[in-house]
Parts: structure tokens; sequence; C-alpha cells
């Protein structure tokens, strides 16, 4: 018998003997395909391997206009998925580690650094592995009532991504990655009735609002292990590039250069995220967003990069072709981002698509993209697709 990752199974594989999950109990017998439901209930399970003396004789998967390209990209796509089990490990881990460091300091305790930066290099190493590891992040937050903790961990995952394509070496994403997961330390000395407040705040709960960035200075500035970078991130992450932000108005590149990343990250993070007083917005939608206000608020050439690596269609989006059909943005090419990797997830009659179907849009050129779907509209959960 030999064992098989759970990871590594895929709907549609079919053995030429039977698959266990322990000694007692077979998940499929010979020659029937393995379901989506069947992986599905293993992972809800904590199961991580099943066993078998078998040989996979089929897989039900094709891949249309398949270049070595489009096969490279699914490739990827294929080791992404394969991640998600190490994902939920380090974010899980920095939410925890986040979660106490936050609140000593809101209690103006001691705090230990090392946790911290065990944390950050965790997410270093992860999104080195696959930078696109970020599309699972709004899936996590679905789940986590925490929003400071989850916010923090998130924009650090999106900074380190923006900090990647700079070419940042160790030292600079390690301070990077330290900044921006106690971005928010000044709204730990805010009350929490204003943090989750549903309706319209008050002129003076606005205003104390406002001055979490200093608090958050003041905070992590009487650490000796903090310096004046790491903490300048916390306190001006709210500055805005035509000088238009707060707390000190600052203009253009007086705004320290990891400040003027997170405050990209943090603005892009919060408007795909559920709030107490908002739901999310799709990445697509987010991306324009920034792309309309970011000719003043944001670094331009810094946004520039967000952009680039994000695509016009970041991979996880949602899009119907104009044939009907409906799949996920799995990866695209720079040259060409309005033509992305297509995984068709409804065909053209809305019926759910169980094998696996890749769509190249810069080689079939008789598909295009029709508009981009939220998950209601779509009739599909994004949790099913990228965990499932």
């Amino acid at each position: 018998m030999k064992k098989i990752s759970v990871e590594e199974l895929k709907p549609g594989m079919v053995f030429n003997k039977a698959v266990y999950i322990d000694s007692d109990n077979m998940l499929v017998g010979p020659n029937v395909p393995l379901r989506e439901e069947d992986i599905k209930k293993l992972m809800k399970w904590g199961i991580t391997e099943v066993e078998t003396a078998a040989d996979v004789i089929k897989t039900d998967k094709y891949i249309t206009a398949g270049s070595d390209r489009s096969n490279e990209i699914y490739g990827k796509y294929e080791h992404l998925l394969s991640l998600r089990k190490r994902l939920v490990e380090v974010h899980g881990n920095a939410c925890y580690t986040m979660d106490r460091v936050y609140s000593l300091i809101r209690k103006d305790m001691p705090v230990d650094f090392d946790s911290i930066g065990k944390a950050v290099a965790e997410i270093v190493s992860l999104l080195k592995e696959n930078s696109n590891i970020f599309i699972f992040l709004n899936i996590l937050e679905e789940t986590d009532k925490n929003y400071l903790v989850t916010h923090s961990v998130n924009v650090t995952f999106y900074s380190i991504l923006i900090g990647l394509a700079m070419n940042y070496n160790d030292r600079q994403l390690m301070e990077l990655g330290t900044g921006t997961i106690l971005i928010d330390s000044g709204m730990t000395k805010i009350p929490v009735y204003i943090i989750h407040k549903q309706s319209n705040l008050t002129d003076s709960e606005y205003q104390m609002i406002k001055a979490h960035p200093l608090h958050g200075y003041k905070a992590l500035i009487n650490y000796p292990d903090i310096n004046e970078r790491i903490a300048n991130v916390s306190l001006q992450h709210h500055e805005q590039f035509d000088g238009k932000g707060y707390p000190r108005g600052l203009k253009g590149k007086e705004i320290d250069e990891y400040a003027r990343i997170a405050a990209i990250a943090d603005s892009y993070e919060a408007q795909i995220s559920t709030r107490s007083y908002k739901g999310k917005i799709g990445a697509y939608h987010a991306m324009k967003n920034l792309l309309a206000s970011g000719v003043n608020k944001f670094d331009p050439d810094i946004l520039k990069i967000f952009l680039s690596r994000m695509s016009v269609y970041p991979i996880g989006s949602l899009v119907q072709l104009n044939d009907k059909t409906i799949g996920i943005v799995i990866g695209s090419f720079p040259e060409k981002p309005l033509r992305p990797i297509i995984k068709l997830v409804k065909d053209s009659a809305g019926q759910k698509i169980n094998d696996v179907r890749i769509i190249n849009l810069l080689e079939d050129s008789t598909k295009f993209i029709q508009k981009v779907m939220d998950e209601k509209e779509a009739g599909i959960s994004l949790f099913d697709i990228l965990w499932g």
C-alpha cells in the first residue's frame, strides 16, 4: 500500500484498485471516478492522506489551446492549490501572534518581537514559493471574526507581494512586513465599540479614528526592537501622495517608501473585505477603484507595479465569456493582461463543470471576457472552487 496526499487528489481520477481512508473504510472502489464531494469530505474531516495499491488509470482533464505556456500556467495553478494547507497554517499562526501582540500593545506591556519576526518570515517564505497564494486570503477572512488582526496580516501579504515585485532584499522584506503587520497598533487604543460601529461615526468618534496613526507610532517607537522606519508605517499609512492625507499632511516622497506601499495594500484589502458597516467588493472592482483614485492618493510608480502584478483581471476573478460560460481567472501573460487564462466552472447552460477545462484567451480568439461577476451573480462559491 502507498499513501497519497489528499492535496494530490483531483475530481475525475480513476484508480485500477480501491482507495482507502484507513484499513476499515474505503473511499472509492476500482474504476470508480473520484468525486469532488469525496475530496471535500476528506478535507472537512482533516484527513491528509489516503492509502491504495492502485495506479491512476484516468484523469478527466483537458486543456483547450494547450500550448506550453498554457500548461505552464496551469501547472503553477495546480502548485498553488497544493499550498492551501500551508497557507492556513501560516495565516493562522500570524493571526494568533498578532492577536496576542495587539492585546499587549493595548495594555502598554512588553511584546515578544521574535514571534512577530517568525510570523513575517513565514509569510515571506510562502510568497516566495508562490506569490499567487494571496487569492485564498479573502476566503480565510470570511470565517475570522477579529477583523483588526486579519486585516493587518492580510495587508502584510499584499505589501510583501509588492516588495517582491520591487526586488526588495530579505532585510527590506522583513522590515516592510514587520511594519505592516503592526500597521493598526494605534487602533488598539481606540474604544472597541467605535471600531465595530455599524452606524455613521460622530465627529468626535471620527477624530478618534484619525488619531490612530499617532497612537500607533507612539506605542511602537517606545519598544527598543522597533526602528523608525517600521514605526513610520503605522504613522504614515494614511498619508496621501498629494499631501491631503493625515495625520501630518506629508506629500510625495516625504512619506516613507514602506508606508507608501502599505497605503496601497491597506486600501485594497479594506475594499475586498467584509466589515461591520459594509460588504466586500470583488478584486477587479477594487483594482479599478485604486486606479481611479491612485493618481492623487498613492505613489504612481508603486501603484503601477501593484496593478501590473495583480493584472487587469486578478487571479481569482469570476468572469463570464461571450459564449455564456463562467470561469475563474487562474493566470495571465504580462504582455496581454486582457486575455488571461480561465478555468471554466459553469457551461453555457449554467450547469456546473466537474472536470478541468482551461481556456487560454490569448490563443482562442473566438472567446473574450464579457463581464466580471460576483459570487452571487454567478451562483458560485469561491470557497467551493478554490477549496474543493
